[in-house]
């Protein structure tokens, strides 16, 4: 999990529908930001940015706190301007995100994240027989996780991070699941958590890019993973690293995501307005 993202679920006997008891961080709590710009300058606040605890590669880092925003069987990466070809999706952040969606279309537009992030992040709607289920809320982590100095997102940026179509496990660095958060085991499908944890999506998406095209045909080969903390020489630009992590109440075995069961994964389509984004980059590094 991440820093400052504990949680705890609590279930009062007696009850069909679970009482919810979440704690996550001051961010997720409050259901705002807390840190914000400057009211002039458009510079971040001194809190926007927090240094982790462990040393490198934890670095420094601001987090975005967000809620459940909706859900469509559309894919504007994947399947741009075919509404209703994709399976379902869930988004938090941006909440016009369709087919037709584009990274120009969400900058200041509505946000379930904060005034201050348009961008869209989608996950693959996780359910309970034929009910989707609703996350609780979400965090997004913004890490320095190389040994040099990190970029903004450029401009027009979309990223997927994990395969829709994998029918093995996946690397569990990449994407995972996990019971109440913290530094508990990791799973590639869906647990079953104990009633007194919730459920946690864990998404990580690459950080190092060519420096040359904001896609690709296949949405993966213009960005890359750093490896201790260096960026591939095919991939000399470091970026933030993204991390996504979405909370739900505790599900049943029977629970299974739109994508299938190892399907697990994350898209990222950029709506920051790149004069917000710039500073609160500037001070990871």
């Amino acid at each position: 999990m991440y820093p400052g993202a504990r949680v705890v679920w609590n279930r009062r006997s007696g009850r069909r529908r679970p009482a919810v008891v979440i704690v996550v961080s001051a961010f997720l709590l409050m259901g705002v930001w807390t840190s914000a710009l400057a009211a002039t300058g458009g510079s971040a606040a001194p809190d926007a940015v927090r240094k982790s605890s462990a040393g490198f590669p934890g670095g420094r880092y601001f987090n975005i706190s967000c809620g459940f925003s909706h859900r469509n069987n559309d894919d504007p990466i994947v399947f741009p301007g075919a509404p209703g070809r994709s399976h379902n999706h869930t988004y938090i952040g941006n909440r016009t995100v369709d087919a037709s969606s584009t990274p120009e279309s969400l900058v200041d537009g509505p946000s379930s994240c904060s005034d201050l992030d348009s961008s869209t992040y989608w996950v693959p709607t996780l359910y309970e027989a034929l009910e989707p289920v609703t996350p609780l809320g979400a965090l997004v982590y913004y890490t320095r996780h190389t040994s040099g100095p990190v970029v903004s997102f450029p401009a027009g940026l979309n990223m997927v991070a994990g395969d829709a179509s994998a029918r093995r496990p996946q690397p569990k660095g990449i994407v995972s699941w996990s019971c109440g958060g913290g530094s508990g085991k990791r799973f590639s499908v869906v647990p079953s958590c104990p009633e007194s944890s919730a459920l946690v999506l864990n998404v990580r998406f690459p950080n190092c890019w060519n420096g040359k095209t904001t896609d690709s045909a296949d949405h993966r080969r213009h960005m890359a993973y750093s490896r201790a903390g260096e960026c591939p020489q095919s991939h000399p630009v470091r970026l933030p690293t993204l991390a996504l992590v979405l909370i739900y109440p505790p599900t049943s075995a029977h629970a299974q995501l739109a994508s299938g069961k190892y399907g697990l994964h994350g898209d990222f389509m950029n709506g920051w307005n790149q004069q917000v984004l710039a500073p609160l980059v500037s001070g990871l590094n």
